[in-house]
């Protein structure tokens, strides 16, 4: 029943309790009055404990715990992450409520998952009405954990008062950047201390790689009308440097590749690519093999060069490195070990919703190889 209705009929009812009682007072005997006395007592009663629970519920928080590994790597953990990132999504999107994470049980996290989860919150907090008052979480249990929420801005995200931990070296190395451009001001000025590490001309691949991933993200990534929002074609990177392994991470939240593909390149073309790379069916998994295999955006611009097919080029300039892409539920690997090269796709249950792509080199390459 509509809830108008149903509060013009509490009012009416209240009405003509008071009625009936000014007409027992007057004309009644005792026993009535005092039965009318009640019914009024017991209406203005029900009314209040109705208001205190609206208020209640409105300011009640959702304890979410965040799973024992926030992490991609493993299938298990791969639709656990998802699903943990699902629900606080329903809770706020769909029930208008609020979520308070705990991230006690939490024992790991790493990089692609936990770009998704900060793009995620960012998406959330920036939706909802309530803003950051829309999250809130309690510090881990686990120092390490507390550290890495931090180092990737997770603390400055939700404006929650930092505590003195300690410095873990697989930590501390991690830098993190977002932005709304196709342009990566914003991750050269956090890579500042990476780029003193590497060669100019692996500087020169890895700005190239980093301009094609954001420009995907603004090109392809988000399919609708953006009114001019730059807010809705945002990106998140993260960026470090360990054991001279460089590790670059870059999300986005939009519609997927397999979504995009079509749109940007056509069925056609997908399919001569389909049957050129024997693929049995176009899943999310197959959309972004052939996604890092085609060559120029249909943009027709000079500086566009060749989307996930350039990132992937990175690799293929040191003759080593990983490269994992994962959109919506499907993942694609790409590995080049010593001159050999091998690839794996896989699908999921749960999907990601948008697109990370991570990709790792090493940096003791001499220039002249390079």
């Amino acid at each position: 029943m509509n809830r108008k209705i149903k509060k013009k009929i509490k009012r009416c009812q209240l009405t003509k309790f008071k009625r009936i009682l000014k007409n027992t007072m007057l004309y009644g005997s005792h026993e009535a009055i005092k039965k009318n006395e009640l019914q009024v007592k017991k209406n203005r009663y029900f009314k209040l404990i109705n208001k205190l629970f609206i208020k209640y519920t409105s300011n009640k928080k959702t304890i979410i715990y965040a799973p024992v590994n926030i992490d991609y790597y493993d299938s298990f953990n791969f639709n656990k992450t998802n699903n943990f990132l699902s629900k606080i999504k329903k809770i706020i999107v769909k029930e208008k409520g609020r979520v308070s994470i705990n991230f006690d049980n939490t024992k790991s996290i790493t990089a692609s998952a936990m770009i998704s989860f900060l793009a995620e919150v960012d998406n959330l907090i920036n939706s909802s009405k309530l803003g950051r008052n829309a999250i809130s979480f309690t510090h881990p249990r686990l120092e390490k954990i507390e550290s890495i929420l931090k180092q990737i801005g997770f603390y400055e995200l939700l404006k929650k008062q930092t505590r003195e931990t300690k410095n873990f070296k697989d930590v501390s190395y991690w830098n993190y950047a977002s932005g709304v451009s196709s342009e990566p001001q914003k991750a050269s000025e956090s890579m500042a201390e990476i780029e003193k590490k590497i060669s100019t001309k692996a500087r020169r691949k890895l700005y190239k790689g980093f301009s094609e991933a954001m420009a995907n993200c603004v090109e392809h990534a988000y399919q609708s009308p953006t009114d001019g929002d730059d807010t809705q074609t945002k990106w998140w990177a993260f960026a470090g440097v360990s054991d001279d392994i460089l590790i670059v991470v870059i999300c986005d939240k939009g519609v997927g590749i397999s979504k995009s593909l079509p749109l940007t390149r056509g069925n056609e073309l997908i399919e001569k690519f389909k049957n050129a790379l024997s693929l049995r069916k176009l899943n999310d998994s197959a959309m972004i093999k052939i996604a890092s295999r085609m060559g120029r955006t249909s943009t027709g611009k000079s500086n566009r060069g060749k989307g996930l097919k350039d990132i992937k080029s990175i690799i293929d300039t040191f003759n080593s490195g990983h490269l994992s892409i994962y959109s919506n539920k499907g993942c694609y690997k790409y590995f080049r070990r010593e001159g050999n090269i091998d690839d794996i796709m896989q699908e999921h249950k749960t999907s990601v919703c948008g697109t990370i792509t991570e990709w790792s080199f090493p940096l003791n390459i001499g220039e002249e190889e390079v």
